[in-house]
């Protein structure tokens, strides 16, 4: 029998977000069923869910430095800067793998490009997962498209929307792509009326007869949160048992998105009607216990990981017609779009669940059992071994 061939997978962090959570699944699931593919992970020198899951699981882990690129490098020198973080990295990278053979890095992001720059000199064969969608600054685009012609062997997109605005900077980009839908598995049973209940309760602080909108996801500038309260002011007085639940942290080094929305929760006197609650790990219990779920993203997300999760929670989605969002969510079926330029267009889709019982039902059920047939982990995966075969 052949050895496992080794698979070195990039992580630009250890959290359990969007793109991490994509990891884990592939790798766990690789871990436990494939008889051909050895997962290795690379991560960041931090703490983290990510890195916890790997270790419980007896996944390898090389910790280095992932040569993470931040937007504002791209609008300055600083790019330069990470070349000594990429030299660091590369050594313990060649004393942690000596002794085996490196059969393919998968860059788990575009962030990171420690799996560009060795593949490149080292003709090892390299897969680049493109996660996010970034189309500003300008010269973003621009460095990626290269990053994309120039340093993947093949790019595999996580959603419809992520491959149509790459393959339209670059027609020769589709030539080595291909696309892979997010796949999601809930965790655990489905709560109980109890557990319901007191999440609602204990975390929520809120009161049976409330009604809970909820906005998962990280605290950033693109959530959606500061237009999630403008349009709940408005609509606040006419809807006096609406409560608004953020959950979520913002990112290491931009605290200042969290002070900023609690400022703004004080200034409008809203502290009794809207609650921020951080990073909860398992979130299918607190998806369960809403009563809707927003996501407004306010630029073009290539996924939406958290709307194919509260689908497979039960829960009718109100999201942003923009980017990945709108390829998940078929308006008036499995939940409502509005147009992410306008807060009426935005109020208008809340009010509208708010008022028709009926409607809210049928797209909550509708949701289920759409994100149960087209958005499991085991399609997935099954696409990813399917690829690994024909590239090694």
């Amino acid at each position: 029998m052949s050895a496992k061939k080794n698979i070195i997978f990039v992580s630009i962090s250890c959290d359990l977000y969007g793109s991490s959570k994509v990891l884990l699944s592939l790798v766990l699931h690789m871990n436990q069923q494939s008889s051909q593919y050895n997962p290795i992970v690379c991560l960041p020198p931090e703490k983290g869910p990510l890195r916890e899951k790997l270790q419980e699981a007896g996944i390898q882990i090389i910790e280095m430095p992932v040569v993470k690129l931040k937007r504002s490098m791209l609008k300055s020198f600083g790019i330069f800067a990470l070349m000594g973080e990429y030299f660091k990295a590369k050594r313990i990278f060649r004393r942690a793998t000596r002794d085996i053979t490196v059969d393919c890095v998968h860059s788990n992001t575009l962030a990171t490009l420690f799996g560009p720059i060795y593949c490149k000199f080292r003709k090892t064969k390299h897969i680049l997962h493109v996660h996010e969608i970034m189309d500003s600054p300008k010269a973003a685009s621009h460095f990626f498209k290269i990053v994309l012609k120039y340093s993947a062997d093949r790019i595999v997109y996580n959603s419809e929307a992520t491959a149509k605005f790459y393959n339209g900077l670059s027609h020769s980009l589709k030539r080595k792509s291909l696309t892979i839908v997010n796949g999601v598995d809930r965790t655990g049973e489905a709560i109980s009326e109890e557990t319901r209940n007191s999440i609602r309760k204990e975390l929520f602080k809120v009161q049976n007869e409330d009604i809970v909108m909820g906005l998962v996801g990280r605290i950033n500038r693109l959530k959606g949160h500061e237009i999630t309260l403008d349009v709940f002011s408005e609509i606040a007085k006419e809807y006096p048992h609406l409560q608004v639940r953020f959950v979520g942290s913002p990112p290491p080094g931009q605290e200042h998105f969290l002070v900023n929305l609690q400022d703004k929760i004080r200034r409008m006197a809203l502290e009794d009607r809207v609650r921020i609650i951080g990073f909860q790990e398992n979130i299918f219990p607190l998806l369960e216990s809403m009563d809707i779920a927003v996501v407004p993203s306010t630029e073009a997300e290539s996924f939406g990981l958290v709307v194919v999760e509260a689908m497979l929670a039960g829960k009718a989605v109100i999201g942003s017609d923009i980017g990945g969002i709108a390829t998940i969510i078929d308006h008036n079926n499995t939940g409502l779009l509005f147009d992410p330029e306008s807060k009426e267009s935005y109020k208008e889709a809340i009010k509208k669940l708010l008022d028709d019982v009926q409607l809210k039902q049928r797209l909550e059920e509708r949701a289920l059992s759409v994100a149960e047939s087209e958005y499991t982990t085991e399609r997935m995966c099954r696409k990813f071994i399917e690829m690994y075969n024909n590239e090694l």
